[in-house]
């Protein structure tokens, strides 16, 4: 064993006591929850701290201290946050297991940064050369399948990614051979991918044996998995550890600290008290401190974007530009979507495109992408089918400071991403204390009426509703799509938008005209964001019955209103909003006032979704002026079949539409009874 550096000894007796004095303090009752220590595995961050550089980004996981500990030395700050009192790093919010600080970030799901450092090595590299994300994980994370699908993409774009394994032999109370398959050196050679093992736990000899394998992946060498063998002294977290005595025991007697005090008594004392001290003096201070306020006590890696006022699009002025246009007819909504896509980046150069099959010639399964890679380049890339990864990388280019839209094929596959979504980056806006902005659009072609059948066809807008800071647009015939997506980038909160794929084909309304008979407004919302569109007959009075509906019903919903005002002479409002979530219901429900009748219409299925959130809005709103409750009319409570004469059974028609206001208005049926019952 060499002699340690000073710098060396220093940090790795800070972590030790560190971590120590944390099991003393939940021992005492004096901090809460989870405590995952890295007793025994200090000298690896230690080792790595000094090869890494400014415009590294480093990904920690739920056994995070002594990684934020060697890379920032701030034990003030976090040991405040880990007790909940002024002066933490994330403000208290973050906990033991999520930090985030200049270029450092820990989150607490296994495998989880993963696709999100292959975001940030991918906005890295289109930056400069030379920087690398870096990501800790373990062992047992190796039973998540988002590790393979983020090591497919690195090794596929040759990324600087280095994924630093810490194999201590138990996930959790589960001996790494009874739940680990074949090898980690296996399954980077899979892959193409340069791996190197390690057995010391001498950081210098670590860190010498991966300074230049850590220069390769600078130079462009692609990424590098390093697999460290290691041991895990204390339990998984707190008290819980079942090995048997005698194991720990050996362990013990192989641990870097036992070695030291051996081979260097005089000096290792001398350091071993300091840090003690320090540790010690630093508790009994945090400790009389006031709690937190949940604000952090760090600048955040990137200023939060201002958000983008709603301005219609121009088109883009640089050279080259969208698919040409038939001229003479009103452009078809998914025409509209590829100009706006083209004049977003055209518009901003650190807008990425991801998603499968989205370069030319092919430019996605419904067109939406055409002629995007073409004239964009690298910035727009076809990924593997790995609808989390491709979230979880999009995330990584906005949190490194880019912007990332994102296309899922189908929508019901969205679902194989919600953990990206929902754990990672619409958490990591406010878990860290203070507003990171992620600004991440992911687009999702959803309904039926295609016959693509069951799982092609979903509407699973319920399904990410009610998550905080995750923002729900649909797209709509009335609705600017540039507008749209220039303000959901330019929020800084992570959003998808539903585009119901029966409208790329249908036309745009626009002009403010929809036919000879109904016209449009588009509201102007109070926060710079997209309005509710309002179509009615011009000049009419009061209606008789307000119609609420997403864009992907808007077409039914019209062709209702115009049924019941020329044949049943029933006026109608309807009421389109682009935004899903947070439910516009001030608007809606300004709009609705005094109405004898309202119905929220959507494709999705009964129970817990965006009919039942607009409905409560609009209740606790207009409970005084309202004639009756709002009825909410959806889908049929079944899949979605793929032969055309049963998808039509699932769906709401604007025959069904027209007869539930008849009956409600008038208290009679128009012609045959509706098939579907409201749900209220």
């Amino acid at each position: 064993m060499t002699e340690p550096e000073d710098d060396d000894l220093a940090a790795l007796l800070l972590i030790r006591h560190f971590e120590e004095a944390l099991l003393r303090l939940f021992g005492e009752g004096r901090i809460a929850g989870t405590t995952h220590t890295c007793l025994g595995q200090e000298y690896i961050p230690v080792a790595l701290a000094p090869l890494l550089g400014p415009d590294d980004f480093v990904f920690s996981n739920h056994r995070g201290h002594g990684h934020y500990l060697a890379l920032t030395g701030d034990a003030e700050g976090l040991l405040a946050e880990v007790m909940g009192r002024a002066g933490a790093v994330c403000g208290g919010v973050g906990g033991s297991q999520h930090l985030y600080t200049g270029r450092f970030l820990s989150t607490g799901v296994q495998g989880e940064s993963l696709p999100v450092a292959v975001g940030a090595a991918l906005h890295r590299r289109g930056l400069a050369a030379g920087g690398l994300a870096l990501a800790f994980v373990g062992d047992g994370t190796w039973g998540e399948g988002a590790v393979y699908e983020a090591l497919n993409m690195a090794a596929l774009w040759r990324l600087p990614v280095v994924v630093v394994v810490e194999h201590n032999g138990i996930a959790q109370s589960t001996p790494t051979e009874a739940q680990l398959a074949g090898t980690i050196r296996g399954r980077a050679e899979a892959f193409g991918i340069a791996y190197h093992h390690s057995a010391t736990n001498d950081p210098a000899v670590l860190r010498a044996e991966l300074a230049p394998l850590l220069a390769a992946v600078r130079d462009g060498g692609g990424p590098l998995v390093v697999e460290l063998d290691t041991m895990r002294l204390g339990p998984h977290s707190k008290g819980d550890d079942t090995r048997p005595v005698e194991r720990i025991a050996e362990l013990h007697r192989r641990d870097w600290y036992r070695r030291y005090a051996h081979a260097f008594p005089e000096r290792f004392r001398e350091a071993d008290a300091r840090l003690a001290a320090t540790v010690a003096r630093l508790v009994t201070e945090v400790s009389a401190r006031p709690p937190s306020n949940g604000r952090a006590a760090a600048v955040p890696l990137q200023p939060a974007p201002a958000p983008v006022p709603l301005l219609r699009a121009t088109g883009p002025a640089d050279t080259g530009g969208p698919v040409p246009r038939t001229a003479g007819r009103p452009e078809r909504i998914g025409e509209h979507l590829n100009d706006a896509l083209h004049t977003l980046m055209a518009a901003d150069p650190v807008v990425r495109l991801l998603g499968e099959d989205v370069t030319d010639p092919y430019g996605g399964a419904f067109g939406v992408t055409r002629g995007l890679s073409t004239r964009f380049g690298e910035r727009v890339r076809s990924t593997p089918l790995s609808e989390g990864a491709i979230v979880g990388a999009g995330a990584g280019l906005a949190l490194a400071g880019g912007k990332a839209v994102v296309e899922i094929m189908f929508g019901d596959f969205v679902t194989l991403a919600v953990d990206q979504l929902v754990n990672f980056a619409a958490k990591s806006v406010t878990m860290y204390g203070r507003r990171v902005p992620v600004p991440l659009l992911v687009r999702c072609p959803v309904g039926g009426r295609r016959g693509y059948g069951p799982t092609h066809s979903q509407s699973p807008q319920k399904h990410l509703m009610g998550v905080p800071d995750l923002d729900l647009y649909e797209l709509s015939p009335f609705h600017d799509a540039a507008a749209l997506l220039a303000h959901a980038l330019g929020t800084g909160t992570p959003s998808v938008l539903f585009e119901d794929k029966i409208l790329y084909t249908a036309r745009r309304w626009t002009g403010g005209v929809v036919d000879d008979v109904l016209g449009f407004r588009v509201t102007e919302a109070p926060d710079g964001g997209p309005g509710v569109a309002v179509v009615e007959p011009a000049g009419s009075p009061e209606p008789d019955a307000v119609l609420i509906a997403p864009g992907g019903l808007a077409h039914r919903a019209v062709e209702a209103a115009r049924d019941l005002l020329l044949e049943d002479e029933i006026g109608v409002r309807l009421l389109v909003p682009a935004r899903l979530w947070p439910v516009q219901a001030d608007e809606l429900a300004a709009l609705c006032r005094n109405a004898p009748a309202v119905f929220v219409l959507e494709d999705g299925t009964p129970g817990a979704g965006w009919g039942a959130e607009v409905a409560h809005g609009l209740h606790t709103r207009l409970w005084h002026t309202l004639r009756g409750p709002v009825e909410l009319r959806c889908a049929a409570d079944r899949v979605i079949p793929a032969a055309p004469h049963l998808e039509d059974e699932v769906f709401l028609s604007a025959g069904d539409i027209r007869r539930a206001v008849v009956r409600r208005v008038t208290g009679t049926a128009a012609g045959a009874g509706a098939r579907l019952e409201a749900h209220v």
